[in-house]
């Protein structure tokens, strides 16, 4: 190979592992920043058989998630429904850095599933849902589940309006109109209807699951420069061995 050709092979190699270190940084950047936060423990758990009515679900996540301001839970969201679709959640939400947790009452025994909506840390929406059975030793003092999800603050299966029954069917909400009850707790904006999962949470239990390792900007960006100074201390060191006629052979 002529003295010519070698320095533009190297210049060549070099621009390809350049830009193959580039699309490599760019991409563990894009990943990390699209990458939603996950759950990560859950009680009652995924596929869990409890006997007791535990009050509440308790959701843990794999980073910390995005407190809306003023510390609103817009954009969070906890629904527990049975077999038929009624629900057992009071509608209200409580944050704590990387967990969330609901009231619930649940009903008659009989498998539930817990949907669930959070902001994730990176500012995006993210849901799944996942079941669980209810098996009690006796069925007093079950509840009555509701048709609709409620919003925070108004009657709900663990605290129902005594004066309306707690389950009203589509056909006899369409016939008699109700008017929301009044109430002078702070309640959050309108709970939407039954959450739509966007995906599917893995088996979950008390036990937290390691997240997987995403790499922070700064690292990214350090890997990057070091790179391109190799990159170009190999182009320098061409072109001086080129023009000295370092190179050997014909």
């Amino acid at each position: 190979m002529s003295r010519t050709h070698r320095p533009l092979t190297l210049l060549v190699a070099t621009a390809f592992a350049g830009t193959a270190l580039l699309w490599a940084g760019f991409g563990g950047a894009v990943a990390s920043a699209s990458a939603h936060d996950s759950l990560a423990s859950a009680t009652p758990g995924d596929g869990d058989s409890i006997t007791a009515d535990p009050g509440s679900v308790v959701l843990g996540f794999s980073d910390e998630l995005l407190v809306q301001p003023g510390g609103t839970t817009d954009g969070f969201a906890v629904q527990i429904v049975d077999s038929e679709g009624l629900h057992y959640e009071s509608g209200c939400v409580t944050l704590d850095g990387s967990s969330v947790s609901a009231p619930i009452a649940l009903g008659d025994a009989g498998g539930y599933q817990v949907l669930w909506q959070v902001v994730s840390s990176d500012g995006h929406p993210t849901s799944g849902q996942y079941g669980f059975d209810y098996e009690p030793a006796s069925l007093e003092g079950a509840h009555d589940g509701l048709t609709n999800p409620p919003t925070c603050g108004a009657p709900w299966a663990g605290e129902p309006d005594e004066g309306t029954p707690a389950v009203t069917t589509p056909s006899d909400a369409a016939a008699v109109p109700t008017e929301a009850a009044a109430t002078d707790a702070p309640a959050a904006d309108e709970a939407p209807a039954t959450l739509q999962a966007t995906e599917t949470a893995g088996p979950v239990s008390g036990e937290l699951q390691q997240a997987g390792a995403m790499l922070p900007w700064p690292v990214i960006v350090l890997i990057v420069l070091v790179g391109l100074g190799a990159i170009a201390a190999i182009v320098v060191l061409t072109i001086r061995r080129s023009r000295g006629g370092g190179f050997g052979g014909s």
